[in-house]
Parts: C-alpha cells; sequence; structure tokens
C-alpha cells in the first residue's frame, strides 16, 4: 500500500498589523471557495530529463486556471525539485505505479475537470483554452481525449499515430466503444469518481474510457492537442513498434482476438509490452 507525503515549502509570513492579517484571512477563503477549472495530473518516476519541458509548456497556456499535481513514485533524480521549481504540487508515493499515482491525484485534487497527462509530453500554448471552451459549450460531455503527434521522432512513426488516430476516431463512432490514453484525457471528476477511477492494470486508460463512454457522452477532438516524446520508437525501432501498434490494434478494436495465438504471439514480441509488464 502507497504512502504518501507532500513536499512544499516553508513560508513564513511576518503581518505588520491587523488589518494585513484581515486582508489575507479574506485571500485566503476567497482562494479555497474558487477551485481551479483544471486540476492537472501526472505521475512522474525519475523524468527529471522530460517533466521540465512539460511543465514550461504549461506555463505557457493561454488559459491558466489550472494546478498542477505530481505524483511520484520514489523518484532518485531530481524529478521533484524541478517539478517543484514550477510551482506544482508534489506528492511522493513510494513504489506506486502508474494508474494508483493517477487515482491518487484525482482524490487530491481540487478542480471539477481533471486532466491526466504523461511526463514526457508537450502542450500547444492553446490547448488547455481549447478544451475548457469544449467542456463550457458542451455541458453533456463528461470526458474528451485529445490526439496526439509525435514531436522527435522519425516520419515513419508519425505516419503510424496519424493512422492510430484517425481510425480511433472512425472506430468509435461506427461502434460507440470507447477509447483513449492518459497521454491527455480530461475527465469530470464527479464522473470519474462514478465509475471508481482507473484500475491497476495494462490499458486501464483505454478500459476506463469506455467504461465513462457507456454510460456518459464523450468525444475525441480532432484538434492536436498533445505533442508526445518519440524515444519509445527511437528505442523499439520499425519493426518492434510497428508490432505493437499492430497488437494494440487487435487488442482494442478486436476484443474477440484478445486471447488469440496471434495476439499473444504480438504480444510477447513487442518490446513495449515486456516494459509495461515489468
Amino acid at each position: 500500500m502507497c504512502t504518501n507525503y507532500i513536499r512544499g515549502l516553508r513560508i513564513t509570513v511576518f503581518m505588520k498589523s491587523e488589518a494585513a492579517m484581515m486582508k489575507t484571512q479574506k485571500k485566503s477563503r476567497t482562494s479555497r471557495s474558487s477551485p481551479p477549472f483544471f486540476s492537472i495530473v501526472i505521475p512522474t518516476l525519475n523524468e527529471a530529463p522530460r517533466i521540465g519541458r512539460l511543465l514550461q509548456s504549461l506555463k505557457k497556456q493561454s488559459f491558466t486556471n489550472f494546478e498542477t499535481l505530481i505524483i511520484d513514485g520514489g523518484s532518485a533524480d531530481n524529478t521533484i525539485e524541478v517539478s517543484e521549481s514550477y510551482s506544482a504540487k508534489v506528492v511522493v508515493e513510494k513504489g506506486c505505479k502508474e494508474f494508483p499515482s493517477r487515482n491518487i491525484g484525482a482524490k487530491l485534487a481540487r478542480g471539477n475537470n481533471l486532466l491526466f497527462l504523461s511526463a514526457d509530453v508537450v502542450l500547444p500554448e492553446d490547448a488547455l483554452a481549447y478544451v475548457a471552451r469544449e467542456l463550457d459549450r458542451n455541458p453533456e460531455t463528461v470526458g474528451v481525449c485529445g490526439t496526439g503527434m509525435p514531436f522527435d521522432s522519425p516520419l515513419w512513426m508519425k505516419i503510424e499515430y496519424l493512422f492510430h488516430w484517425r481510425l480511433l476516431r472512425l472506430y468509435m463512432m461506427l461502434t460507440k466503444d470507447y477509447h483513449a490514453s492518459t497521454n491527455f484525457m480530461v475527465v469530470r471528476r464527479d464522473s470519474f469518481l462514478d465509475i471508481g477511477g482507473f484500475a491497476d492494470e495494462i490499458f486501464s486508460d483505454t478500459i476506463f474510457f469506455n467504461k465513462l463512454g457507456k454510460k456518459n457522452k464523450v468525444k475525441i477532438l480532432p484538434k492536436s492537442l498533445v505533442f508526445v516524446s518519440g524515444r519509445r520508437a527511437k528505442k523499439m525501432g520499425l519493426a518492434k513498434f510497428t508490432t505493437h501498434f499492430l497488437w494494440v490494434f487487435l487488442f482494442d478494436y478486436l476484443p474477440f482476438l484478445r486471447n488469440s495465438y496471434l495476439v499473444n504471439f504480438l504480444q510477447n514480441y513487442s518490446s513495449e509490452y515486456r516494459a509495461k509488464k515489468g
């Protein structure tokens, strides 16, 4: 079981007058009564080379009504220090894996809309403003997912990503069988808690979004709202990465094949699967 502690700065406030104290208390009450529009939840483990890039992109957002929660699994590098330098709230949950960490962040969140990100992504400056408008205009929509595109990858990977997202949107429209990734996923907090959060298993984000879509209105936005790292593709190479995408395709879109010899073979061949399993 995970045991947490919250990292924070020690702040000493010197009050020069009773009037100053009352002003501060009033400001504090106003802050507590006005939750942020977004609570951004990011699990980390030794992400120091990447987390600063994401937090810098959040700092540049045109929409600023959000809080950032870093749920760290016990990093041995300076992930925590980098995160705190951007005023993120850091909660250390030693040994916790990705999806339990996301659930912890959701419980600590003050905002009514949860935005789940991965530590190695980057957002364009208008991403949060775009999603906030979509949610305001469509109050019946309880979950949205943004299409992703690699920003530092070879051309073949970008083509595979584009093919995947186009196919995913078409598949969802035809079957109402919903899929999404926590590279960029927004869920209204009440709906997230109603579903019960993420399970601790592979493809938990897809499983969760599928459950959410069966009970509520969800949407994959056509605009590219997140740029993802191509580090996995570079590490795996064309053959294994394509095999991984084929495995994901069969697992997600043809569930009756999940226990077939073909899917098991692709699953075992994919180095990405072994990394997640380990």
